[in-house]
């Protein structure tokens, strides 16, 4: 389908160019159609036209991205005003929709919390509406179903989303990293240990995607009595990894809540 709307960008860093490129590149909206507001118009970005009058993102566009940082959102909030657009669609971490209706005198707020894989197509984005009517949710998951898996998730639970799938990336790399230095101890080169963790975490990814077992149940099946998984099993439930992963992930979603409030 092919949106015949103007889209406007508060702000152009890397997710900004995500969402620019998942758009071009599924020709969902025309380069001309979108327009991007930054201090540093130098930039030109896949024949976007640029601006640094956030007042013009505001009046000649009926749908505007906030992707900026919520410090500078306030900082800001002035040029919000006086303007055309029917709904704001906000990245922003930590402000919740009704300020942002307020600020930005605009009934129609879409709230989405994407994460860092949506830059090569392939991450996930919770998303949440305030007043939006059924054409504006249709075009926001639109927009970023062309660069992640869009799941719909009340707003007050987007400090658990934060600490999931939005922080969620860095547990992997982490978890990543400790299998690959892992092999490299057991004798592999780096690049064979890298290949062989990476395409392991893959594989048993999709396995708990189209599995309807309980994970208890796939993790036992790779387990056999006296073998070897089981030996690294019972080494993480003795160490309670776990445990130590579900109190970090508690940690991070809390201080989302700070940030929030904040």
């Amino acid at each position: 389908m092919n949106y015949k709307y103007k889209l406007g960008f508060i702000g152009c860093g890397n997710m900004a160019k995500a969402i620019i490129n998942g758009l071009l590149d599924s020709h969902l909206l025309k380069a001309e159609d979108m327009y991007v507001s930054t201090p540093n118009i130098n930039q030109p970005y896949r024949g976007i036209t640029f601006t640094n009058n956030n007042h013009d993102i505001m009046s000649l566009c009926e749908y505007v991205v906030l992707a900026i940082k919520p410090q500078i959102f306030k900082e800001i909030s002035e040029s919000f005003t006086n303007n055309n657009c029917k709904c704001v669609i906000s990245i922003m971490a930590g402000v919740n929709s009704d300020t942002i209706a307020k600020v930005c005198n605009c009934h129609q707020v879409v709230r989405i919390m994407p994460n860092t894989p949506c830059s090569i197509g392939e991450g996930v984005s919770a998303i949440t509406s305030f007043n939006a009517d059924a054409e504006s949710n249709d075009f926001v998951e639109s927009i970023f179903k062309t660069i992640s898996k869009v799941v719909r998730v009340e707003e007050k639970y987007f400090d658990a989303v934060t600490s999931i799938s939005g922080s969620g990336p860095a547990y992997v790399y982490y978890f990543i990293k400790a299998m690959i230095d892992g092999g490299i101890k057991g004798g592999l080169s780096f690049e064979q240990s890298k290949e062989l963790t990476i395409a392991t975490m893959i594989g048993a990814s999709k396995m708990v995607a189209n599995s309807s077992e309980d994970l208890d149940v796939l993790i036992q099946k790779v387990c056999s009595k006296g073998g070897t998984t089981i030996q690294a099993i019972d080494t993480f439930r003795e160490k309670s990894v776990d445990k130590t992963i579900i109190e970090g992930i508690d940690k991070c979603r809390k201080r989302s809540e700070e940030l929030s409030k904040a």
